[in-house]
């Protein structure tokens, strides 16, 4: 994957995986269109669309935008897309509750959009007096200007950052890269009446006060298909001992940064890695054992709750993408993520 902007011809390397694609047809299919149609018009099968593990040419991808764009006479379906996935990437923000304490937590560990989405572009935050800035950040300048995904980027991040707090985290101002348009109205609706148009960079505001903010702390104890407490995620650990729920907690939080590092867990328990390593070896066991255990359990449990894509769960487990964490998989298992998650659904029946 990616991470600079290039002012080029796109990369034929680049790909999009399947969310941005399905939330744009579902967008369309909810103006009329059939989503197989437009899909096969640019070349994208039925088999593409169903697979949780699908990618397409970044080309592709901006072919099907610049068809239903062309089709459908709203120049707002940016924000209707953007809220689609939002709506349904829901489960991810409720399961990152569970391992962050604030909203300056939650940014620490912000689910990366080339993970996510793919080759398109990235979220950046910076600090801007007493503002944070949200910036959508294109990888090429050829699409900087392109109404759609602005639009789509910026409504979906500034939904998820209001629903993560107990109190709200409004947008103070939002800029956009493209020139005003004839109507406002829905980006009003959207951002709030602070718009700014023809910027350098597409952005949203939100007060720095927010990062301090505590999240909404969901409660997955009484439920059947939720995560279970980190004290409970390994069987055979001493229960009254308090540095293995400690130590869990740590490398589950540690994971979605994509890597986990003995010296970060171990100042996170306040003691020396040389310490942690010891202690760890006086109960038969290692650090990277430790991380491998967790994985494995959290792969198992997310997939068995039905609750989170194939990308979701690479992003949480601190894989690069899902093809990396299927073959991990397979590995530990001897079959795909997808087949687990289908022989748990089937089994659950």
């Amino acid at each position: 994957m990616s991470s600079a902007m290039q002012s080029g011809p796109l990369d034929p390397n680049w790909c999009v995986y399947i969310a941005p694609i399905r939330a744009l047809l579902t967008a369309a299919e909810h103006r009329g269109h059939d989503p197989l149609v437009l899909a096969g018009s640019a070349g994208i099968s039925k088999d593409v669309l169903s697979s949780p593990e699908s990618r397409i040419p970044v080309k592709q991808y901006f072919q099907l935008i610049e068809q239903v764009v062309g089709l459908i006479d709203d120049n707002d379906i940016g924000l209707k897309t953007g809220r689609i996935s939002f709506l349904t990437g829901l489960n991810l923000q409720l399961y990152m509750a569970t391992i962050c304490h604030s909203f300056r937590d939650y940014l620490n560990l912000m689910p990366s959009m080339l993970k996510l989405w793919g080759d398109i572009g990235e979220v950046k935050i910076a600090a801007d007096g007493e503002f944070i800035r949200l910036e959508w950040r294109p990888l090429t300048q050829e699409h900087n200007d392109t109404r759609y995904l602005s639009d789509s980027v910026l409504a979906s991040s500034a939904a998820i950052v209001d629903s993560l707090c107990i109190a709200p985290v409004p947008v103070r101002k939002a800029c956009f890269t493209y020139g005003l348009p004839d109507d406002t109205a829905e980006l009003t609706a959207v951002f709030g009446g602070a718009l700014s148009f023809s910027q350098p960079i597409s952005c949203l505001y939100f007060d720095r006060a927010s990062l301090d903010y505590p999240l909404v702390q969901q409660d997955y104890s009484k439920r059947r298909d939720g995560p279970r407490s980190f004290s409970q995620l390994f069987d055979g650990r001493d229960p009254s001992d308090s540095f293995w729920p400690r130590l869990r907690q740590s490398i589950v939080r540690c994971l979605p940064r994509g890597g986990v590092k003995v010296s970060v867990v171990a100042s996170d328990l306040h003691m020396s890695a040389r310490t942690l390593q010891r202690r760890l070896q006086s109960q038969q066991t290692s650090f990277d054992a430790e991380v491998r255990a967790a994985r494995l359990e959290l792969a198992k449990r997310y997939l068995s709750s039905g609750k989170l894509s194939i990308t979701e769960i690479s992003f949480l487990l601190g894989y690069s993408g899902p093809g990396v964490f299927s073959a991990a998989f397979r590995k530990w298992m001897g079959h795909s993520p997808s087949a687990f998650q289908a022989d748990q659904t089937n089994g659950a029946k």
